[in-house]
């Protein structure tokens, strides 16, 4: 390594500045001493500046785990567009295994033993809630939105994914609904504000149920909702006729997966209808990989799975398939507009989080769009259903988009 370090300018020129020629990747890189080395005579929008020289350590073997970390690391800045570079770095100079090395950030999480859940959604949630709404805005929905056009705000797809999920729900006045995983309590609030139901959100983490309970003494609604800090596996005897999981169905890992429908179809009662939003996968991997960036930095537990595996579970479990929808594109546009924000508001965030946290999330964000633009992931909202051979009716079989009359304006 000692010898790598030494002659950096050997492999600018002979290997990171001849394959990105090769490849036709215009850019400038600024060596630690200063030196200017560019790939094209014109149209570069692109710099790097390399700040620390393990940036190199990175390029003995480049992949998205080793540049992703070397730039969480601060070993390298980038001018211009990192998204945009990033992406044509991943689409060019990486392989193909290396590139569907990408889908493994998000989906071959390490299945953590149970008294490791807290902590694993403690360490990602409870960094500062004022960092997430800067990037979040005002809905504070840590998951992707639902976009009724280009012109539709990120606020407005987030309020519109709730009532998508509100109404395949059938929420109504007197529904009993628990959200697994409520986060910072947006749905809870969205669905007890519109639909007048009964809310008990349950959440891991202290800072987000701290955060939940006074948006619910502010909206006047403590009579409705009831924030917890409680492990889906404890949730005991009590019974509800709605349940929703949005975005937390990819902490549970493959191996805990039945019990988790089981779990929830013991607290559904007969004739209920169970929502799960989730992210999934598209390509097979191996599982585990113990460096992994995501692992590392930002999900310490998890993994994503096949749709087909979550539907042919949650019926083995006992539920029926009432309704799929794929909402990929609508992350591709939510996470877009997160980056965007977060360049934006980069100063701000600053004096919130670390420059090595920022960076985490920046990148975070940028992999995750990339895969989920190029299909190596989706998203996907299951709704099911339980049987209640007692009473069949064709209420819960209606078209989850048909008017909603039970909708508070």
């Amino acid at each position: 390594m000692k010898a790598l370090i030494k002659k950096e300018s050997f492999f600018l020129k002979k290997f990171f500045i001849q394959t990105l020629r090769r490849e036709m990747i215009p850019i400038e890189i600024i060596d630690t001493n200063g030196h200017k080395y560019s790939t094209a005579q014109q149209d570069i929008k692109h710099k790097i500046l390399i700040k620390d020289r393990k940036f190199f350590k990175a390029l003995i073997s480049p992949n998205a785990f080793s540049l992703g970390e070397a730039y969480v690391k601060g070993y390298f800045d980038i001018s211009g567009s990192i998204r945009e570079l990033y992406e044509l770095i991943c689409d060019k100079l990486l392989n193909m295994d290396q590139r569907k090395g990408m889908l493994t950030l998000f989906s071959n999480f390490f299945v953590k033993a149970r008294k490791k859940e807290k902590e694993n959604i403690e360490y990602h949630y409870n960094v500062p809630c004022d960092f997430y709404r800067l990037f979040l805005g005002q809905t504070m929905g840590y998951t992707c939105g639902y976009y009724t056009s280009e012109k539709a705000s990120m606020d407005e797809a987030q309020n519109e994914k709730m009532d998508i999920i509100c109404r395949k729900l059938r929420l109504k006045k007197g529904d009993n609904l628990l959200d697994i995983g409520c986060g910072w309590g947006n749905f809870a609030v969205y669905a007890a504000k519109h639909y007048d139901v009964d809310v008990t959100g349950i959440t891991l983490s202290s800072e987000q149920k701290e955060y939940a309970e006074n948006w619910v003494k502010a909206e006047g609604l403590s009579q409705k909702i009831n924030i917890k800090i409680l492990n889906y596996r404890d949730l005991g005897t009590e019974s509800f006729n709605k349940i929703s999981c949005v975005g937390m169905s990819e902490h549970v890992g493959k191996a805990n997966m039945k019990n988790f429908f089981k779990i929830v179809h013991k607290c559904l009662k007969k004739g209920g209808l169970f929502m799960q939003h989730t992210i999934t996968t598209n390509t097979d991997r191996k599982k585990g990989y113990e460096n992994s960036f995501l692992d590392k930095f930002m999900f310490p537990g998890g993994e994503l799975m096949f749709e087909h595996d979550l539907v042919n579970m949650a019926s083995s479990s006992g539920f029926e398939l009432l309704n799929a929808e794929n909402y990929r594109t609508h992350y591709v546009k939510t996470l877009n507009d997160w980056i965007i924000r977060m360049e934006r508001q980069k100063d701000k965030l600053l004096k919130i989080v670390s420059d090595n946290v920022y960076r985490i999330y920046h990148i975070f964000f940028i992999g995750s769009l990339i895969s989920f633009k190029t299909k190596e992931i989706s998203i996907f909202q299951n709704l099911y259903y339980k049987t209640d051979s007692d009473n069949i009716s064709t209420d819960n079989f209606l078209s989850s988009y048909s008017k909603n009359e039970t909708r508070i304006a």
